[in-house]
């Protein structure tokens, strides 16, 4: 068994995810006892300037005889990059697990120093852990999410701020933050029962993680450093205003309520009747997971949300 988990999930991301698996290996390597788990998730590798790219299935696969620590999964049930993340989680051993997708590159030394910091310090943080962003890849520019809201409409979401350092190099508490480059125990992903299956194919999974930890009661903290580096390749697929919206809608009933929800499917644009429609599929698809969670919530989501005047909030 390892003591950290690497969930990557990609999807024609051929031969970045090779690079990535290695980037991320080099990090540990001999340091951390670790598994990476690799999950193509409808893999479609995809013709380029004229010529066909090998195979990430082959490559991959012919790498699981040389490296121990990897494990090589197929996820074909259909497109969804949070389910995904729950397979390679099921099939993972770590008591620790970390979320990277096939298209990011960690600065060097960031992922072993938050690990020993979260390892030793997990119990007293109380929640997640997470690496600040860059779409920058030569760059330092680092990026965190800074919470938007408005209760009357039901919004919950967040957009991007600019790091900033508020705490003397420790790491802080900010209201949410990207679940790609999140460290979080596997008993603390259990209990939020990992990602609603009714999720879509992308949009809406990261509001989920944030704020059912949030009316649990938990916290999300940015590790000071260097950012995990996104490499913003097209990856060949699409998602549409309704999946989005209704992925979104799954994260406010879950973690604020029906009455929430509703607000939200109100004030979103487009047909009044096709939202409502969306409405009463969550509300029937979801009522488990929200039941679930109503037993172990600690706040509400509003009053979580009062919290939160400006982009961040430090604890010493």
């Amino acid at each position: 068994m390892a003591e950290l988990s690497v969930i990557i999930p990609y999807v024609n991301e051929n031969p970045q995810i090779e690079f990535t698996i290695r980037n991320i290996a080099e990090e540990l390597r001999d340091r951390v006892d670790f598994e990476i788990i690799a999950i193509n998730n409808w893999c479609r590798d995809l013709a380029k300037q004229g010529r066909e790219e090998a195979g990430s299935e082959a490559m991959i696969e012919s790498k699981q005889k040389l490296w121990p620590w990897l494990k090589y999964l197929h996820y074909d049930k259909k497109l969804s990059h949070w389910q995904c993340k729950n397979y390679g989680v099921k099939h993972s051993t770590g008591k620790f697990l970390w979320f990277c997708d096939g298209h990011c590159i960690v600065s060097r030394d960031a992922l072993y120093k938050m690990f020993t910091l979260y390892r030793s310090s997990y119990k007293a943080l109380d929640g997640t852990i997470h690496l600040p962003l860059t779409y920058h890849i030569l760059e330092s520019r680092r990026l965190i999410y800074k919470l938007v809201k408005d209760v009357d409409r039901g919004e919950v979401h967040y957009s991007f701020s600019s790091y900033r350092d508020k705490n003397n190099g420790r790491p802080f508490e900010v209201p949410c933050m990207s679940t790609c480059g999140m460290l979080i125990t596997r008993k603390l992903f259990d209990e939020i029962g990992g990602w609603p299956e009714e999720l879509g194919i992308y949009g809406g999974g990261e509001n989920y993680i944030n704020f059912t930890l949030s009316i649990l009661g938990k916290r999300k903290w940015i590790m000071p450093g260097h950012p995990l580096c996104h490499h913003g390749a097209k990856r060949g697929y699409s998602w549409n205003w309704n999946d989005y919206t209704r992925n979104r809608m799954i994260a406010i009933y879950c973690a604020g309520g029906k009455e929430m929800a509703r607000r939200f499917a109100e004030s979103r644009r487009g047909s009044k009747r096709i939202m409502m429609r969306v409405y009463d599929e969550v509300l029937e698809t979801c009522r488990a997971r929200r039941k679930m969670l109503k037993s172990k919530q600690k706040i509400s989501l509003e009053e979580w949300l009062e919290q939160w005047e400006g982009t961040e909030k430090v604890t010493e």
